[in-house]
């Protein structure tokens, strides 16, 4: 198995990364614990795109105040699809940061961080790097509890499961099927 093929049959970590923040923000009401025992603020606000899987390939583009909550992005999710693209806000004390992750290369892009304090041009640029290093240490730290609670038996004995129920609650009758199952870790 070459590169390529390695990355992209990894690539559906991203996306439930992705799904999984959204599911903790509405489960946890945005609220959501860091390892070193604090916590931030997390939501999805104003734009959410959702792709079917690699036969479907279509595409829900969702915009507005909180799309998330939208029924079409439920909808979306009950037809298989899941989130490539969303715009989060992180808050972190008095820090509140903006962006849109891509899921699929878990990079972020149109950052907006807290309003510099100093006057010095030298030293805001510095405070800048600090502010988005901060950011990457408090989605670094997301992504690590992701990936531990991601490969641990909990996953699919609770969470896919949990998941699976958040998505159908509003769905007559529920239909989840295309969310994560069980499934065999890939060996090395």
């Amino acid at each position: 198995m070459d590169l390529l093929d390695r990355i992209e049959g990894a690539r559906f970590l991203g996306r439930e990364f992705l799904l999984w923040l959204w599911y903790e923000s509405e489960a946890r009401d945005g609220l959501l614990p860091l390892s070193n025992g604090e916590s931030c603020e997390l939501w999805l606000e104003e734009q959410i795109t959702l792709l079917g899987s690699a036969a479907d390939k279509s595409e829900s583009k969702l915009k507005g105040g909180t799309p998330s909550n939208s029924p079409e992005a439920k909808e979306a999710l009950r037809q298989g699809k899941l989130p490539v693209k969303a715009k989060i806000r992180v808050t972190r004390g008095p820090q509140s940061f903006a962006f849109l992750l891509n899921a699929d290369t878990l990079g972020i892009a149109s950052v907006q961080i807290p309003a510099l304090i100093t006057e010095d041009t030298d030293e805001r640029f510095y405070e800048r790097m600090e502010l988005v290093e901060n950011l990457e240490a408090i989605l670094g730290d997301l992504f690590e509890s992701f990936v531990k609670l991601r490969t641990s038996a909990e996953w699919n004995e609770t969470v896919a499961r949990s998941l699976r129920a958040w998505v159908a609650e509003e769905a007559d009758p529920p239909v989840a099927e295309a969310l994560p199952r069980p499934v065999a870790r890939p060996r090395a």
